[in-house]
């Protein structure tokens, strides 16, 4: 049977939280090796290919460069102080009136 969570226990074997994979590190780094040996081939494929193979290369490589842009949503507030409502409350103006 499983342990229940928040068992007072906390974590038991298993790596330290925070402690980095070692084969996904390592992965990483061939892979990288890997792309640097290779870049020069790239460079070359990609100049020999074709307009819509290039844009298709291009817009798949953009994620990796340039982070993605999150939407926001805005409500307006109706009751919002003013920062002078927020110093008249603060030294006690307010409650005079």
């Amino acid at each position: 049977m499983a342990r229940p969570k928040n068992d007072g226990r906390g974590r038991i074997g298993g790596r330290k939280k925070g402690t980095p994979n070692k084969t996904t590190k390592e992965r990483r780094e061939l892979i990288g090796e890997f792309l640097n040996e290779n870049w020069e081939d790239f460079k070359a494929q990609y100049k020999a290919a074709d307009g819509p193979t290039k844009l298709k290369i291009y817009m798949e490589m953009i994620p990796y460069t340039t982070p993605k842009m999150a939407s926001i949503d805005y409500t307006e507030k109706k009751d919002v102080k003013t920062l002078g409502d927020e110093l008249a409350e603060i030294s006690g103006e307010k409650n005079r009136k």
